[in-house]
């Protein structure tokens, strides 16, 4: 519990005398809670529950995407972890990733997964991110005839299997979302075995490399800009980079561009180099962009206004209470 400072040498833009902070893992409890006026705004409100929330009177939904962008994202080591291929990693032939990508229904998750909330990509980077250019949003079609036969091209003509470790409590429906991409793979012949769990579990497997396909979502906080998913994300492991290259994936002329950008001080120049950077990574499908995520909060009856910003951070000290 948080309570106001009264002695607080400037004027607070906020009423509110205490904040109590109440940890609800279960969406449906949380619901609930809200609307029994147990809690008066939650920062989850699930998805699926926005219809009857928004019939509720007195509730109020402040729903929009936030800057996130979730992806999935290949081993690109020698070989996979969990496959009946055992010989060489079947991810690291373009025409792999090209055929798990147009395998992808995003309009069909972007419906019915997210329930129209999110905003499908081909992006690394939301429109607001410096670095970003419309070009990175075009994405392939939903294609999954042309995905057999790239796969086909590339010699699995009856697919193969791999692992698809998620998530079940980090990005928003990030579970659904892996359940409905198993199903869309094996139209194609690409069996998924989903593996499902906390992300105090998942994000071992991750670290180690113990995955073959998986989920990560960037919002590049604090600093705002596409450098901060380029040095941690895409660039090859060195030194402080590539801390979150979990697959081992290395583009040496991709790398260039973004040490290039870390050192370049004019802003117009070092923007270049990380939107040719990105561009780069999405030419070869070294991920597969999907949506910036969308950020739905709820306020009860009591609470007057509440600022929604991108980076979908609370900030109570602008909220005010009826």
């Amino acid at each position: 519990m948080f309570e106001a400072n009264k002695t607080w040498w400037d004027k607070p833009r906020h009423n509110i005398d205490k904040i109590v902070f109440t940890p609800i893992t279960s969406s449906a409890t949380r619901v609930a809670a809200l609307l029994s006026g147990e809690i008066d705004f939650t920062n989850e409100a699930p998805l699926q529950d926005i219809p009857r929330l928004k019939a509720t009177p007195d509730i109020k939904i402040l729903a929009s995407n936030e800057l996130r962008t979730a992806f999935f994202l290949f081993n690109r080591k020698d070989k996979l972890v969990a496959s009946d291929v055992t010989d060489k990693n079947p991810l690291n032939d373009l025409k792999v990733r090209q055929a798990m990508y147009e395998a992808l229904d995003l309009d069909a998750l972007q419906k019915k997964v997210m329930r129209g909330l999110s905003r499908a990509t081909g992006s690394m980077v939301a429109p607001a991110i410096p670095g970003y250019t419309e070009a990175m949003d075009q994405r392939p079609s939903y294609d999954p005839e042309s995905a057999k036969k790239l796969l086909a091209e590339a010699g699995y003509p009856d697919g193969f299997s791999f692992s698809l470790v998620c998530d079940n409590d980090s990005y928003v429906n990030e579970e659904e979302i892996c359940q409905a991409a198993t199903a869309m793979w094996a139209r194609v012949g690409l069996k998924a075995d989903l593996d499902v769990g906390p992300t105090s579990l998942q994000t071992a497997k991750f670290e180690s490399g113990k995955f073959d396909v998986g989920i990560l979502g960037w919002a590049n906080e604090p600093m705002i800009d596409s450098y901060s998913i380029l040095v941690q994300v895409a660039h090859s492991k060195s030194g402080t980079s590539g801390v979150f290259n979990w697959g081992s994936w290395s583009y040496p002329e991709v790398d260039g561009l973004i040490d290039a950008a870390g050192q370049e001080l004019d802003r117009t120049k070092r923007l270049a180099l990380q939107s040719d950077a990105l561009l780069k990574i999405k030419s070869d499908v070294a991920f597969m962009p999907l949506h910036q995520q969308p950020m739905v909060w709820a306020t009860g009856p009591k609470v007057e206004s509440m600022v929604q910003l991108s980076d979908n951070k609370p900030r109570l000290w602008m909220a005010r209470m009826k």
